[in-house]
């Protein structure tokens, strides 16, 4: 049985990444790589749809958007086995959560958990999917 998930995250008015999380520290929210990630000259966009995919990623989990289950979920880049073969990757590497702590044990046995992004001039949309294992997954 496929489960999911789907948020939206406003970002058109804000200026800095601490507002899209409001009174939560932005280092328990964002994992060290995903601020890396998030602050190597990119837009507010890219911390936005991270954020939309915490969300997402919470809402299929049934649980609350605290900073540290926030901070559990962890999304990046997960280069395609194109990539893998090339240090010059040309291609766009899809989205993948990881997750940690206490959402380890959350995640039913067999399946993974699959992440879309997409953003527009001001808002950053993200669906996730609990599915069965694809062989591509190992």
């Amino acid at each position: 049985m496929n489960r999911w998930g789907s948020a939206l995250v406003r970002f058109g008015d804000f200026t800095r990444p601490q507002e899209l999380v409001g009174a939560m520290a932005l280092e328990a929210v964002y994992t060290p790589a995903e601020r890396v990630r998030s602050g190597a000259g990119r837009t507010l966009q890219h911390w936005a749809g991270r954020l939309a995919g915490k969300y997402a990623v919470l809402r299929l989990l049934d649980l609350p958007p605290t900073a540290e289950l926030l901070g559990s979920v962890e999304v990046l880049p997960r280069p395609t086995p194109v990539c893998e073969q090339s240090a010059a990757c040309l291609d766009g590497h899809p989205p993948a959560v990881q997750l940690s702590g206490e959402l380890t044990a959350r995640a039913r046995s067999g399946e993974r958990i699959r992440i879309s992004l997409s953003h527009t001039d001001g808002h950053a949309l993200a669906v996730a999917v609990a599915a069965a294992r694809l062989p591509e997954d190992n």
